[in-house]
């Protein structure tokens, strides 16, 4: 029975924490604040054993000081923390020998700190004098986790006078050579400062002094007081994993240093810095602002809260916080210095606004994407961070859009050729300057396109014409369709301004919307090499677009191979028997309520055609340059006309924007 007692007594007794295990489990980054994280950990349990001793009058009664020799030398560095704190009593001494603690946990610590050093460093050894009942005592020993005995006492006293604890790390391990021997004064000094901002910021600090060999010390509690000065403070709401916290944000305006390159927000916990700045350059447009004296100063934003607490890791150097959250205080943050930026944030948006009107005299017709707007009044609902490239991308998206509007109201006013030039000139008066300009741009667009149009039809140097497949492309892009095309990208104006806002256009593909197939009958009667099948949006009206070659002259009545008027309408009948089409998006656009059909024949009239037109009674009394006829069966209205026709009428309604717009 007694053995049984001793079993199970021994059985659940509880086995101490494998610390190397835990350690190798434990990232530490090989950075400049990796290396000095066992120097922060230290300077926190000073800091800590300095209010125990003190209470209330710790930053006044406290010192600290951080001494490093031989900071470059990874052979010969050696870095101490000496405080004056209570030191390492009966009750100090328990809770270091106890990994995680129940006395760090309610210091908001995770008794975790003094094992970390083993990360850097191979040596470590304290030193603490201590008051006890009867007098005064001291410990000095090595801590070294790798042995049997962790603790290896000393004989001797500590090297300072009075109560307090000195901790002593050198012998680095391989891994930090080459960092210790690029560190810096500089980098040490602001490291520092950075890691225990908000103890400067919303709470009192001890005098530490920060020593390099046999130099004068520094004051650095000074120094950073002076620098870390609030300059704003308040609370924020957000959501992490679903729950409203409030979160407490102090901002602070700091000369830009090599350490604070530009406005930046760090996250608190424990009464320090955990994880690494969020640069908040691209929020608020500038990496830094510049005051009346034309001196370069940056934002530092900390933000703390009860719930950072429970979400820090255990060995304090990063926070589990979703991603969508971390953007959520980000842009509280953010909004909050811009309240109280004002004046610089105003200077961003003019700098932006001189930039865009820059690219929009080289590019006026994005002007149309302003849509009403002032470009100040633009500028100021896009993000700070915008350059001209990213404006120039968003106007060009709404200016598609908005010129829609406004040239389907040119398309009604052109409905009527007795007072053209007169609506044309009441829809200009209603257009504000920017429109005006960038209209005019496009006019010219438009005249380009017409002398382009003019020039396939002619013979060049080679007594050659261009093919129908040239005019084809300069119209509308073969083998595509308006789901990838947008307004400014074809030219369906060039055969009637109304076909240009037809939602739906196909050009030289199948109904099926893959590529042809041997035996596929349909797609060989329904789009020939030179087709456009346009539709509304609603199936009612459906177009067809046919082109020839110009100058053609072999056209014969009756087969669709040699009759494009045969061939236009096969090609509507075929269509709506298809029931539509499968656009490129891989959508179907459906033929089934046609009520309206028309085509185009763009060809040259030779005699050939003319004779072809005349046997299917097209007439052209009207004009005589255009042959048109309505065929009751099928209810089909078909136009043809030569290209030397299509560039007329395409001058003669360019000609009217031209007289009122750019005044000739």
């Amino acid at each position: 029975m007694e053995d049984f007692d001793h079993i199970a007594t021994e059985a659940d007794a509880l086995i101490k924490p494998d610390m190397l295990a835990v350690l190798e489990r434990t990232n530490l980054s090989v950075n400049v604040q990796g290396f000095l994280l066992p120097v922060f950990e230290a300077l926190s349990n000073s800091m800590d054993g300095i209010e125990q001793r003190f209470d209330d009058q710790a930053s006044r009664k406290g010192k600290i000081l951080v001494k490093f020799e031989n900071l470059n030398d990874p052979d010969k560095v050696l870095i101490s923390v000496t405080d004056n704190g209570v030191g390492l009593n009966d009750e100090n001494y328990k809770s270091f020998r106890t990994p995680f603690s129940g006395y760090k946990l309610s210091k908001r610590g995770r008794g975790f700190g003094r094992f970390i050093a083993f990360k850097v460093f191979s040596r470590i050894h304290y030193s603490s004098r201590f008051e006890t009942s009867a007098a005064e005592a001291a410990k000095t020993f090595r801590f070294d986790i790798s042995q049997d005995e962790e603790i290896i006492f000393h004989d001797g006293e500590p090297d300072f006078s009075g109560c307090g604890l000195c901790v002593e790390l050198d012998e680095p391990l391989a891994d930090w050579f080459e960092l210790i021997g690029g560190l810096s004064k500089q980098d040490v000094k602001d490291q520092i400062g950075s890691h225990f901002l908000p103890y400067f910021l919303y709470r009192g600090l001890p005098e530490i002094h920060l020593q390099f060999d046999d130099e004068e010390p520094e004051n650095i509690t000074s120094y950073f007081k002076a620098v870390f000065v609030e300059h704003a403070a308040g609370q924020i709401d957000t959501s992490i994993d679903g729950a409203t916290c409030a979160l407490n944000y102090t901002l602070t305006k700091i000369p830009k240093t090599r350490q604070f390159k530009s406005h930046c927000l760090l996250f608190a916990a424990a009464d320090r810095i955990v994880g690494h700045p969020r640069d908040l350059s691209n929020k608020l447009g500038a990496t830094h602002f510049v005051d009346e004296d034309d001196s370069k100063f940056i934002i530092v934003a900390v933000v703390r809260g009860d719930a950072f607490e429970t979400r820090l890791n255990d060995s304090r150097t990063s926070l589990d916080l979703p991603p969508k959250a971390v953007e959520e205080i980000v842009g509280a943050v953010c909004e909050k210095i811009q309240d109280r930026e004002q004046q610089q944030i105003e200077k961003i948006k003019t700098g932006q606004a001189a930039e865009l009107n820059l690219a929009l005299h080289e590019n006026p017709i994005l002007r149309l994407g302003l849509g009403g707007q002032t470009l100040s009044e633009y500028v100021q609902r896009k993000p700070n961070n915008w350059g001209a490239e990213e404006f120039v991308k968003d106007l060009a998206l709404l200016r598609y859009r908005n010129t829609g509007d406004l040239l389907k109201q040119i398309t009604e006013a052109a409905n009527n050729p007795d007072s053209y030039i007169e609506n044309i000139q009441e829809l200009a008066s209603r257009i504000d300057a920017g429109k005006k300009e960038a209209l005019a741009e496009y006019v010219l667009h438009r005249k380009s396109i017409i002398e382009l149009i003019d020039a396939a039809r002619r013979f060049d140097d080679s007594d050659r014409r261009g093919s129908e497949d040239d005019v084809h492309s300069l119209i509308f892009r073969r083998f595509s369709d308006s789901t990838d095309v947008e307004y400014f990208q074809h030219n369906l104006w060039l055969i009637d301004d109304a076909l240009a806002f037809l939602p739906y256009v196909s050009s030289d593909r199948t109904m099926h919307g893959g590529g042809r197939k041997k035996g596929d009958k349909v797609t060989d009667l329904l789009f020939y090499d030179d087709t456009m099948v346009l539709g509304d949006e609603d199936g009612t009206s459906l177009t067809i677009v046919e082109f020839k070659k110009p100058s053609r002259n072999d056209y014969r009545f009756g087969p669709a191979k040699t009759d494009p008027v045969t061939q236009v309408i096969e090609t509507l009948e075929k269509a709506i028997a298809a029931g539509g089409i499968t656009r490129t998006d891989g959508q179907h656009m459906s033929f089934g309520n046609v009520a309206r059909r028309q085509a185009y024949i763009i060809a040259d009239l030779t005699s050939s055609l003319v004779e072809v037109l005349r046997k299917h009674d097209f007439s052209n009394d009207y004009n005589p340059k255009i042959w048109t006829r309505y065929r009751r069966d099928g209810s089909i209205f078909i136009q043809a006309f030569g290209y030397d026709t299509l560039v007329e009428m395409a001058k003669k309604r360019n000609q009217a924007f031209t007289a009122v717009l750019l005044d000739e």
